[in-house]
């Protein structure tokens, strides 16, 4: 059988990082980085475990000198869930980021629409309270 798909690029990998972000009394997940990695699925993997062992998360404050708590759960996908917790004397509450390893598989540039070199049509004009 003759396989005329078109051949297939090596596949590009990105290290994403996601924080749960507090609003008001509610939280939720946001992605606050993307990095595109050079090299093959194992670079990335050990791109995100670095980035878990030292990642520090928004609103997590640490006096200059000072090391964050961290605890790190590495799942089955090979993404990781890290709490970090900084001082106790300052907004302790331990705050929570997702690192995962992730295959790009599509990219699609903005294209902003047509323009158009025709003048729009004026509306028409109306008179004080309604009358033509």
């Amino acid at each position: 059988m003759i396989d005329d798909r078109t051949p297939q690029a090596a596949p590009q990998y990105v290290v994403l990082v996601e924080e749960v972000v507090p609003t008001g009394d509610d939280q939720h997940w946001q992605l606050v980085k993307s990095i595109p990695m050079e090299g093959d699925r194992a670079a990335a993997d050990t791109r995100a475990r670095e980035l878990a062992m030292e990642h520090v998360p928004r609103g997590v404050y640490l006096p200059a000198g000072a090391t964050a708590g961290r605890s790190v759960c590495r799942f089955p996908d090979g993404s990781w869930l890290i709490e970090v917790g900084g001082s106790r004397t300052y907004n302790y509450s331990p705050r929570l980021a997702r690192i995962s390893t992730a295959e790009l598989v599509h990219v699609q540039e903005y294209v902003p629409p047509p323009v158009d070199d025709r003048p729009a049509a004026a509306a028409p004009r109306r008179r004080l309270f309604g009358r033509d």
